[in-house]
């Protein structure tokens, strides 16, 4: 004859069943159409023919000053060794030189290194217009500030790679987020002598969308 506690188990096994509830974790795979590049660093280097100073930001590779392929440049104002800032891939101070075009909006003046790593999207816009762009500059003619040696401030610009998808090179318009890292000055106030890295998100497939790992 059962006891009242094993005649209560059977009750519970035949009506009650295995559980189901159990689930598994999501399964987070690459975002397909996101780059990241930590470290992109640009150096103004006397003892070359020509300084590392341009950025090829659809492959996060650093190029020479005049290299066609660059979208964005490092200068400085007035060529006086301070107030740095990323100007448009079509210049080289401010000669026309065969980059490409490139369209900055500021999103952040000086945003947490923590912030950035974690930024999904840009706030504030579902979608990118060309009109968000509205500077081929990250200083907007000093209103934005300037990098200089050691930073100050990290701020967080958006860009549009609107020259290679003029040019066909990019199917999709490509879009991106970039924020300084760090700056050094070996030679203060001289023209040749600073040296400083970004980190760069993009994606290229049209979206507001920097998100590095997504759900499968």
């Amino acid at each position: 004859m059962l006891s009242a506690s094993g005649a209560i188990a059977i009750f519970f096994a035949v009506f009650s069943g295995c559980s189901d509830s159990t689930t598994n974790p999501p399964n987070y795979i690459d975002n397909p159409n996101v780059k990241t590049f930590d470290s992109i660093g640009v150096d103004e280097d006397s003892a070359a023919f020509h300084s590392y100073t341009g950025i090829d930001l659809l492959t996060g590779r650093t190029t020479i000053d005049t290299s066609g392929s660059r979208d964005c440049s490092l200068n400085d104002l007035n060529n006086a060794g301070i107030d740095f800032f990323l100007q448009n891939g079509q210049f080289y101070n401010n000669l026309l030189a065969g980059g490409f075009e490139i369209r900055f909006f500021r999103v952040d003046p000086n945003m947490f290194v923590t912030t950035f790593d974690t930024l999904s999207k840009v706030p504030g816009y579902a979608s990118f217009v060309p009109q968000d762009f509205t500077e081929d500059n990250t200083a907007a003619g000093g209103t934005w500030g300037y990098f200089n040696a050691p930073l100050s401030t990290t701020p967080v610009f958006c860009f549009w790679l609107k020259g290679k998808k003029d040019a066909g090179i990019t199917l999709k318009d490509v879009y991106g987020i970039i924020q300084p890292r760090e700056a050094t000055d070996r030679s203060p106030n001289e023209v040749y002598g600073y040296r400083m890295s970004f980190r760069v998100r993009i994606n290229t497939n049209g979206e507001n969308d920097f998100r590095k790992k997504i759900l499968q």
